[in-house]
């Protein structure tokens, strides 16, 4: 983070406002309450490259509260990354002396694994953490419907094989 950060000061980046619905992939997408604000694609690429951050090529979206006072990168998780939740806090000094924190998270969603990196100043990031655990939990993932229907198939049939069971077990006691 290089600096405290407003829209404002990023003319050329068009921040989409909560409430919205942000999509992340094909069965996740990010609920942004009206609070927040969220850029993806091109505007992304600007405001990371403004603020000084690298671009690995993985990333999703930029989220933060209005006033920018700490944003999350969302991107995917590296190759190789273990298919549980993570957490680790670095303490770092910008270049301009300022004292920064980067909370990361890796975070299952669905069959995939998201990695939001929370930069904030070290004086707020106790704020930033309490506002960011919101932003987290606001991940939404959705079964898409091609894994619905094996497990739905299976237990229709199991319950017509039950009935037809039941219904013969019923008739042979009338039969006697």
């Amino acid at each position: 983070m290089q600096g405290g950060y407003r829209p404002e000061d990023f003319p050329r980046i068009h921040w989409r406002r909560g409430p919205l619905r942000l999509p992340l992939g094909e069965n996740i997408a990010l609920r942004l309450p009206d609070t927040m604000i969220a850029v993806q694609g091109e505007d992304m690429r600007r405001f990371l490259e403004a603020s000084g951050n690298r671009i690995e090529g993985r990333e999703l979206a930029v989220a933060g509260p209005e006033e920018l006072r700490w944003f999350a990168i969302i991107s995917r998780a590296p190759a190789g990354t273990a298919r549980r939740r993570t957490e680790w806090v670095e303490h770092f000094v910008e270049p301009d002396g300022r004292r920064s924190v980067l909370r990361t998270v890796v975070l299952p969603a669905g069959g995939e694994l998201l990695q939001v990196e929370i930069l904030s100043e070290e004086e707020s990031a106790s704020l930033a953490t309490i506002e960011s655990d919101l932003l987290l939990r606001s991940v939404e993932t959705e079964v898409p419907w091609s894994w619905w229907w094996p497990p739905l198939a299976a237990a229709s049939v199991a319950a017509l094989w039950l009935l037809a069971r039941r219904r013969r077990t019923v008739r042979r006691p009338a039969e006697n």
